[in-house]
């Protein structure tokens, strides 16, 4: 059995189309094609698919959380109490449908070798992880975001925001290549694509800033008066 299995859309809400990580590519929509699509697990249990592609010749890599610590690729609405799919798990949803066709829940994983970082070596090792086969050279279109988000400090037991800033990549959209069509659109039976020029319109080039605004700053050392020798 997958081990996604038990995590369809049955009983969500539908996703919809709203207009909402070295040298991060600026906004845009960029044809990928998936070298690498792996399950790794967060010291909590969240589970994250870790994506590597190829986007004109360059490599993309980013990690997508698609469960919590209990596993559940959803959350509840505090609106509706409805289940409300994650957003990770939903862009991975939407790479694989767009990719070859299939929901995540369908798909299975097979033990491939990969160089992951590893804490304790301070470097790559080689490890054993479960890797989604079917995508393998499937080929997507990517709505990638450009922003400036905050480089955190780790203080007691969370991080906070340092005051200092980074700029990283983040997958925002899925469209399939040939079409242009998102989930959304094919779901409803859409002849043409119309989200895909909508989305690069209001994003295309832009960078969005996500860091904390008005983060207090360190005090300044106070200048100490120079004291007078008591040999002078």
């Amino acid at each position: 059995m997958s081990i996604f299995s038990n995590m369809t859309t049955e009983g969500m809400e539908q996703s919809s189309d709203t207009l909402g990580g070295y040298s991060p590519l600026e906004s845009g929509i960029y044809t990928a094609k998936i070298k690498a699509l792996y399950v790794t697990e967060s010291k909590s249990g969240a589970m994250a698919l870790n994506l590597i592609a190829d986007i004109d010749g360059r490599e993309y890599r980013e990690t997508i959380y698609i469960t919590n610590k209990d596993k559940q690729n959803f959350y509840l609405s505090k609106k509706t109490g409805k289940k409300v799919p994650l957003p990770g798990f939903t862009t991975i949803d939407d790479l694989c449908l767009c990719g070859i066709g299939k929901h995540l829940a369908g798909l299975d994983t097979e033990p491939k070798t990969v160089k992951l970082y590893d804490f304790e070596a301070k470097g790559e090792v080689l490890k054993e992880v479960p890797m989604v086969t079917e995508m393998l050279g499937a080929t997507v279109d990517l709505g990638i975001l450009k922003e400036i988000v905050d480089k955190n400090t780790l203080q007691g037991n969370e991080y906070v925001p340092s005051g200092e800033t980074r700029e990283q990549n983040t997958i925002n959209k899925v469209f399939h290549s040939e079409t242009h069509k998102t989930v959304p659109e094919a779901t409803a039976g859409k002849e043409v694509a119309e989200f895909y020029g909508k989305w690069l319109e209001k994003n295309g080039g832009k960078t969005i800033d996500r860091s904390t605004k008005d983060v207090p700053k360190a005090k300044p050392a106070v200048a100490q008066t120079p004291r007078k020798s008591l040999f002078s």
